[in-house]
């Protein structure tokens, strides 16, 4: 990591400058970070329940945690499902109802240990997330199978039901010359949530986090277990935190990584990615000097990226403006730390971006935005966990107010239309037992959860009923902590076998 900060101007968000300062506290394994970042959970999804939620004031007895007596049937999975697992792993497959399951472990995986249940958001499949964890060290799968269960959707109507058009409409929200507020714009945008509601035929809102939630549920009762321990990734932590609200007597420990914002407010969540990924791709280009992450200084890395992101933005780009934000904001959320061996998947998008003439679009960002594009889940789930959308008239007072922010402010606000005439689906207040242990980890600068989340976080959860909420942060730009830090993931073996012996507050170096 460099030492040098990187000239700062008069553009720069003022949190950067505090995620900035934040990242020399963080590398010297100091205390957490106090910076204001995004609200975690207030309401969330449409709000269904399964009879044994609570209003947050009643005691809930923690269940144990136990192995399954009744397992599903796993099989071998095939080649295209169990693909980029090293041979030191295997992973099994099995169906819960219609939603695919995967069991992932190791040579040395104990036989004899209670699974760890892990949910990402509807932007990832488990497959890859498989794949990704296995590769990244054993300190997970030496300890305890991992059971991996996808958001549901994925392989039915919520994931194939954009048409061309309508994934058109999304894409161009932020091209130059488009009002995503116009008559034209918003009947296109109406055209685009009908391509989806007519195949989902009055479901269109089991796709958020609660119905991923009840998944678990399935899954519990299906081992016949008292408990889950649950592990949420991202936005998947949407899905572990409404489990926690529906079912509070049913959860036995909670693992929070890199949480999103779920409390269901649009215009927040919008902020802290704002925020977040301004912090992150500044303390990208400081700290990354590795010849993947492109020639130039600090300076000169960021202000390739804007001006890609400002091409994109003409009528006709190869990527759109939209699209391409997605791709960096991506790629900034997969970041490998100052201190790994090898640079990431995201340190590579970001490098080429950078290293790129002008007419040109990098292979590894065209695979990126093939991948973002080649399901229709994030758009049906993302827009279903809305419960306090942006007004119409908003969304202009923001992108005025953002335009001064590059290279993020405007293609973000204009983005804030696309889920405006999506079903708005009812509040549903998060509550997390009192008796459940919590760890919570988030890097410095994340482009999902904002900037120096952390703190901000796990005071939300105390808000929400937690009493035992332990952090850990990740001194380096990014998210998905577990995918990037040694540190952070015997930290997560640690606390799962001992939670009341995790040290609290901890950190992990860059």
């Amino acid at each position: 990591m460099s030492p040098d900060r990187p000239a700062v101007r008069p553009r720069v968000l003022a949190s950067t400058a505090a995620a900035l300062a934040a990242l020399a506290v963080a590398a010297t394994a100091c205390a957490p970070l106090p910076a204001p970042g995004p609200r975690l959970a207030t309401g969330d999804g449409p709000g269904r329940s399964s009879g044994d939620a609570t209003d947050g004031r009643e005691t809930v007895e923690r269940p144990e945690w136990l192995v399954p007596r009744s397992d599903l049937a796993w099989t071998p999975c095939s080649g295209d499902r169990g693909g980029g697992i090293p041979a030191d792993a295997s992973v099994e497959c099995a169906m819960l109802g219609d939603t695919p399951v995967l069991r992932l472990t190791a040579t040395g995986t104990p036989t004899d240990a209670a699974p760890l249940v892990v949910v990402a958001g509807p932007e990832t499949s488990p497959d890859t997330l498989a794949a990704r964890i296995a590769s990244t060290g054993p300190e997970l799968t030496d300890a305890r199978p991992l059971v991996l269960v996808d958001h549901r959707g994925r392989s039915g109507a919520a994931g194939t039901c954009l048409s061309f058009p309508a994934r058109r409409t999304l894409d161009g929200l932020a091209d130059r010359g488009t009002d995503p507020t116009s008559p034209e714009v918003r009947g296109a945008l109406a055209d685009t949530a009908q391509s989806c509601t007519d195949q989902l035929a009055g479901r269109e809102l089991d796709f958020g986090a609660a119905g991923a939630a009840e998944d678990l549920e399935r899954l519990r009762q299906q081992w016949g277990v008292p408990g889950l321990a649950v592990l949420g990734i991202g936005t998947g932590a949407r899905t572990a935190l409404a489990y926690a609200s529906t079912h509070p007597g049913r959860l036995a420990t909670l693992v929070l990584d890199s949480p999103a914002p779920a409390d269901g407010d649009q215009e927040a969540a919008a902020r802290a990615a704002l925020d977040g990924s301004d912090a992150a791709l500044r303390l990208w280009a400081a700290s990354c000097t590795r010849p993947e992450c492109g020639p130039g200084d600090a300076d000169q890395k960021v202000d390739a990226i804007t001006r890609a992101l400002d091409r994109a933005r003409d009528p006709g780009a190869r990527v759109p403006a939209a699209l391409l934000a997605d791709v960096v904001r991506s790629a900034l959320a997969d970041l490998s730390g100052a201190s790994a061996a090898d640079p990431s998947p995201g340190d590579r998008i970001l490098g080429d971006l950078v290293a790129a003439a002008p007419d040109e679009t990098p292979d590894s960002v065209r695979d990126r935005a093939s991948a973002l594009v080649g399901t229709s889940l994030p758009y049906v789930a993302g827009c279903s966990d809305l419960s306090r959308r942006v007004p119409v008239n908003r969304v202009a007072e923001l992108s005025s107010e953002w335009e001064d922010t590059p290279p993020f402010g405007e293609i973000l606000a204009a983005q804030l239309s696309a889920c405006s005439t999506w079903p708005v689906p009812g509040g549903s207040p998060i509550t997390v037992p009192g008796d459940v242990p919590v760890l919570l980890l988030g890097g410095i600068a994340d482009p999902v959860a904002g900037a120096a989340a952390v703190e901000p976080t796990a005071a939300a959860l105390t808000a929400a009923g937690a009493t035992d909420v332990r952090t850990l942060t990740w001194g380096a730009p990014g998210s998905r902590v577990l995918l990037h830090s040694a540190c952070a993931r015997a930290a997560v073996t640690g606390f799962l076998d001992d939670p009341a012996g995790a040290a609290d507050p901890a950190a992990c170096p860059s």
